[in-house]
């Protein structure tokens, strides 16, 4: 009887609704994946990844349903609390272009649709780089500045074999992001030193 009771108790609750538009989808789902204390929170060799591609999953659902990709970031990081900040600007521009790579890609099939949400890896179908994967780099080697393992912004969608070609190089293009985060404070001196120190010229 007792048992009954209690399912019937449960069965009576309100269910909470599914998030139907961009906006919802913003403050409900994306703003808490975004949170910055909750994603400093991660543990493991590549913290952020399955968490910026299911990122990149929701951001895209909110897109097709009429949100507009900045607009429905910057309603997320409102309700995170950094939106407007250094780090919110930064992640902004990440994200927003690792999405776009992965429309470049093809991989808003179905089937990369479901890799992602589950924070899978989805594969490129379009394009000189159509049957390899899709790997989550970090633009500043996590080997150098192990500060960022966890820093949306230092993480953008490219091909596997690019990612495995690149390994730990740093070059201008690293080295400048490093000065500018720098100056935002979105990278240490130790860090910054850490990239001055690795960085190495390309050889014309």
């Amino acid at each position: 009887m007792l048992r009954c009771l209690i399912i019937a108790l449960i069965a009576a609750l309100p269910l909470k609704a599914a998030p139907e538009t961009a906006e919802d989808i913003a403050k409900q789902i994306l703003a808490p994946l975004l949170d910055p204390a909750k994603v400093a929170t991660l543990k493991g060799d590549r913290p952020a990844n399955t968490r910026l591609y299911k990122v990149l999953y929701w951001l895209e659902t909110a897109r097709e349903r009429g949100g507009e990709v900045f607009a429905v970031i910057d309603t997320a990081q409102k309700v995170a609390g950094y939106a407007g900040t250094p780090g919110g600007n930064a992640d902004k521009l990440a994200i927003s272009w690792s999405r776009q790579k992965l429309e470049d890609f093809g991989c808003f099939n179905a089937e990369g649709m479901a890799a992602l949400r589950k924070g899978g890896s989805p594969k490129i179908t379009k394009g000189q780089h159509a049957g390899d994967s899709v790997a989550l780099d970090h633009v500043l080697p996590r080997a150098v500045v192990p500060e960022l393992a966890a820093r949306f912004y230092n993480l953008e969608a490219i091909p596997a074999r690019e990612n495995l070609a690149k390994s730990a190089k740093v070059g201008k293009r690293e080295l400048e992001l490093a000065r500018r985060w720098n100056r935002e404070g979105l990278l240490s001196a130790v860090g910054l030193a850490a990239t001055e120190s690795a960085f190495k010229p390309t050889v014309p």
